[in-house]
Order: structure tokens, then C-alpha cells, then sequence
């Protein structure tokens, strides 16, 4: 056998493996699963804490607590910075540039569409809307197969402010990512990807399940 079989061979068994865990999202998804299994092989496992609600004083000494802590912070950080960078838009949330970012890039979208794009709920991301077209960003109108839907696509005033956006968008990027080292942010890229794929498939399969259920079923039996 070859060693270009031999290779084909052993990338076939991790794309079963892949599959046998129910995993999707493409090739992005799977080279990230395929890093986990040939780069990162497991480091003998320490005891883990049990968790003490009573012990609360003491969260960092639960990393899963930490990181959650720290994300939430970071967004807050965040959403701080992008404040100070939507001051001379004609929008002021986050929520609103993507909308009209994705916009950008798609050029038309039912809206219900965009609102799944960014992952949020219908009527959350119907008020966004109607403050978009309300502010002349965006404008509505029947979808040619089902007249009964509204598709929703950027005005040239709202072209306009995105592209405006777009250079303190990246300041404020830059600013996130603080003094991390190249390597290091490409590590945090991969984490965060890794994490993005992992939620995007509980997002698409178990959106409206019980967080009991959804504990059992991705984190004991995961584990």
C-alpha cells in the first residue's frame, strides 16, 4: 500500500469518526475537528472539581466558570469600543451594522432570513428592521416567488454609512484583540471557531430544547 493510500485511508476513518459524532458544517468545520484529533493529542486528565454552588466565592478555581466569566467580559469591552465607533453613524448597535453589513455582501434576503443569519429572535431582529428602514438604511419589499414574504435590501444611503463604518469597524477590531502575538491569536481563532461549530450545531438541532436536556446530551455524554 502507498503511503498516499495509507494517508487517504486514515483521513477516511477520521471523516467517519466525524460523521459517527453527528458533526457538520463542511470543510471549516471538519479540518477544525481533524486539528483536534492529530495536533492536540489529550493530556492525561486531572480529577475535575465537582462543582459547589456554595463555593462561589472561589469561581476561578472552575476554568469552565472563568471562561465564561471573562467572554462576557470581553464583550462588554466589546460593546463599550463599538459605541464610541458608531457615534457618527446613522446607526448605533451592533446588531444594526450587521444586519447591514450582511446586507452588503448578500444584496437581498427574506427577512426572516437575515434574522436567522444573526442568530436572533424574530421579534428582536423584526424591531431592528423597522428601525433600518425607519432610518432610510435599508428598504422592504414583496419577494417575487412569494409575494406574500418581504425581502429587505440596503438603500444607497445605507451602502453609504456602512462603508463609512467599515475603517473605525477595524480600529475597534484591532483594539479587541489588545497585544496578543500573531500565534496567539491564530490559537484563539481556532478555539473560538472550535466553539462557533459547536454551538451552531446545538443552535440548529436543539434550539428550543431544555438546558437540562441540552447539558446531558453535550456535556455528560460528551465527556
Amino acid at each position: 500500500m502507498s503511503e498516499q493510500t495509507k494517508l487517504i485511508k486514515e483521513l477516511l476513518d477520521y471523516v467517519e469518526e466525524y460523521e459517527k459524532e453527528g458533526k457538520q458544517g463542511g470543510i471549516k468545520a471538519f479540518s477544525i475537528f481533524l486539528r483536534g484529533k492529530v495536533m492536540e493529542p489529550e493530556a492525561p486528565r486531572e480529577p475535575e472539581k465537582t462543582f459547589d454552588q456554595q463555593d462561589f466565592r472561589n469561581f476561578k478555581t472552575y476554568p469552565e466558570v472563568e471562561f465564561s466569566t471573562l467572554l462576557t467580559g470581553l464583550y462588554r469591552f466589546a460593546k463599550h469600543y463599538l459605541k464610541k465607533a458608531f457615534t457618527q453613524t446613522a446607526f448605533k448597535t451592533i446588531d444594526e451594522f450587521g444586519f447591514l453589513a450582511t446586507l452588503l455582501r448578500d444584496h437581498s434576503l427574506l427577512k426572516n432570513e437575515l434574522i436567522n443569519e444573526h442568530l436572533l429572535e424574530m421579534s428582536s431582529g423584526s424591531e431592528i428592521i423597522k428601525r433600518l428602514v425607519k432610518n432610510g438604511l435599508i428598504y422592504e419589499y414583496p419577494d417575487e416567488h412569494d409575494r406574500r414574504a418581504k425581502r429587505v435590501s440596503l438603500t444607497v444611503k445605507g451602502q453609504r454609512e456602512v462603508f463609512m463604518a467599515f475603517n473605525d469597524m477595524h480600529k475597534v477590531s484591532e483594539i479587541i484583540i489588545g497585544d496578543l502575538k500573531k500565534h496567539e491569536l491564530m490559537e484563539a481563532l481556532a478555539i473560538f471557531n472550535k466553539l462557533t461549530f459547536f454551538h451552531q450545531h446545538i443552535h440548529q438541532r436543539d434550539k428550543h430544547t431544555d438546558i437540562e436536556t441540552l447539558h446531558e446530551k453535550y456535556v455528560n455524554h460528551g465527556a
